[in-house]
């Protein structure tokens, strides 16, 4: 190392230097966020374009600190899809809170390890707290436990796996299965789920060595929840050709249009062919904050695992999803493992777990999270859920929860009155679905549904390249519909009244005739 290499090093260590940086990069966040809401919600950027212009060598020499920032506020705002924007509706990617951004810098200048209680004690401790309070919301009773993880996808892998842990008789405690479970067929397994279930189910069962045939997609019904009948008698086809139904999975919140299943029916199907019932509430978990929308999830403290996301409703950054399960030693038995190096007492009585503590489970006990999950090496991510929770409390969560609800009801009611949009879904939680169905010119045959999917594809085309919102499309009944979700905790009405102009904006330069109460309708000759 010369000198200086050494007096860099001397300078990244020094107090000072450090509140600089931080000044300076607190100072640029800051200016971020003034700047969202007279910003391109989303650019007209392409890859090539993307991967152009960050194209360069490793650096032989670093730059400095203010050429860094420059470079973000130069290449890096303006090309980035601006989340935080009141004028963003899209996937469930929230404008996160304050505190949890400033406490994931804290996490990253401690650095902890939280995969093991003697490398993390505090954050530890503070992980057990917040999977307490998750559990309690849910209602899964004392016994219950579970572990933060990077998102849904992860949370809903590992219930699958304990679902098959349990189905085969499997965990990692004791080594191989008794001959009994060992004997059982996986390849008969069957697991049921809505076909409006979330992507990750279909790479869970793959992960677990599963075929896709023994995915059940079971229909919807015109709310698009599960179809319970259907899925019920799909068990019983199932049953009479010996197959092994093992797993039944709800669905608290739906991607595409925010559709509860009805839980406590599925936890009634469940129970009565002993099937292991998940829950995968990675987006509506958090209306269970609030006394007035609670109710929709009726039946969720029947789960034997759940699946919450903190990083969507709960407004904590990316990445933080949870992964809950109503036995929670059967968690920690599915997982367990003694690495060597990580020097805690090898006894086999401990495998069986702590004795019962009274104030409730693992009060007071060493744990380490890496035995209750697939992930190793885990970033303090309850630092932000935990700091979020205590200063915001479940009253304000439970204001901003229904606020976003509210406002996507509003945008229903707004749409409602336009004659060529069409409602679509059950406008439960805080995601409007709409289709535009132009009028064609009197007399003339309506448009063929295809050319409306192409006129909604267009419509959400011309308000993402114009850059004045940003809501996605989806597959509904077959058909193209737009989709908005609501899940900014500053929005206001004047958010959504200012979405529908920009939406009659588009329409009227996609059909000339739709910003016309009357007059012959026709298509304009070409695409935007």
């Amino acid at each position: 190392m010369d000198g200086r290499d050494a007096r860099r090093d001397e300078r990244d260590h020094d107090a000072t230097a450090f509140r600089e940086m931080g000044h300076a990069f607190v100072d640029l966040m800051a200016e971020y966020i003034e700047g969202l809401e007279g910003r391109r919600v989303y650019g007209p950027v392409s890859p090539a374009g993307m991967d152009d212009l960050f194209d360069e060598p490793l650096p032989e020499e670093g730059v400095g600190l203010p050429d860094l920032l420059q470079e973000c506020r130069a290449r890096i705002f303006p090309n980035s899809m601006a989340i935080g924007s009141r004028r963003y509706f899209g996937m469930m990617n929230p404008a996160p809170l304050p505190v949890a951004v400033f406490a994931e810098a804290l996490v990253g200048v401690m650095n902890q390890n939280s995969a093991s209680w003697r490398h993390a004690p505090a954050a530890t401790a503070i992980e057990k707290r917040v999977v307490r309070w998750l559990c309690d919301l849910c209602g899964l009773g004392d016994d219950s436990f579970g572990t933060l993880t990077a998102g849904g996808s992860l949370a809903n892998l590992t219930g699958l796996k304990l679902a098959v842990n349990r189905a085969l008789g499997r965990d990692l405690s004791r080594g191989e299965p008794p001959e009994t479970a060992a004997a059982a067929d996986p390849a008969a397994l069957t697991l049921y789920v809505s076909g409006q279930a979330h992507y990750s189910f279909e790479k869970a069962v793959d992960l677990l060595g599963l075929s896709r045939d023994q995915l059940r997609k079971i229909p919807e019904d015109h709310l698009f929840r599960v179809d319970t009948e259907a899925m019920a008698a799909q068990i019983q086809r199932d049953l009479a050709a010996g197959r092994r139904p093992f797993c039944v999975i709800g669905v608290a919140g739906t991607t595409n249009t925010g559709s509860v299943d009805k839980l406590d029916r599925l936890a009634d199907v469940a129970a009565r062919h002993g099937c292991w019932f998940h829950v995968d509430a990675a987006y509506g978990g958090a209306a269970l904050l609030s006394d007035r929308h609670r109710a929709l999830l009726k039946g969720i403290e029947r789960a034997d695992s759940i699946a919450v996301d903190p990083h969507k409703w709960f407004y904590v950054p990316f990445e933080a999803g949870a992964i809950l399960a109503r036995d929670g030693d059967f968690l920690r038995r599915s997982f367990l493992v003694h690495p060597e190096y990580y020097m805690e007492r090898q006894q086999r009585a401990a495998e069986r777990g702590p004795p019962p503590d009274p104030r409730g489970f693992h009060k007071g006990d060493k744990v380490n999270f890496f035995q209750y999950g697939i992930q190793g090496s885990r970033r303090f991510n309850a630092l932000k859920v935990w700091m979020a929770l205590k200063m915001t409390g479940r009253r304000q969560y439970a204001a901003w929860v229904e606020k976003d609800i509210e406002l996507a009801r509003t945008l229903a009611a707004l749409l409602r009155r336009e004659p060529d949009f069409e409602l679509i879904g059950p406008n439960s939680l805080g995601i409007c679905n709409f289709r535009w169905t132009p009028h064609p010119p009197a007399a003339a045959a309506p448009y063929e549904p295809e050319l409306v999917d192409q006129l909604n594809r267009d419509l959400q085309e011309l308000v993402e390249r114009a850059g004045d919102a940003w809501f996605s499309h989806t597959i509904l009944k077959g058909r193209v519909a737009l989709r908005v979700n609501v899940e900014n905790r500053q929005m206001c009405r004047d958010d959504i009244e200012r979405l529908v102009r920009v939406l009659r904006r588009a329409t009227a330069r996609l059909h000339p005739a739709a910003a016309r109460p009357t007059g012959s309708r026709r298509l304009p000759g070409g695409k935007p």
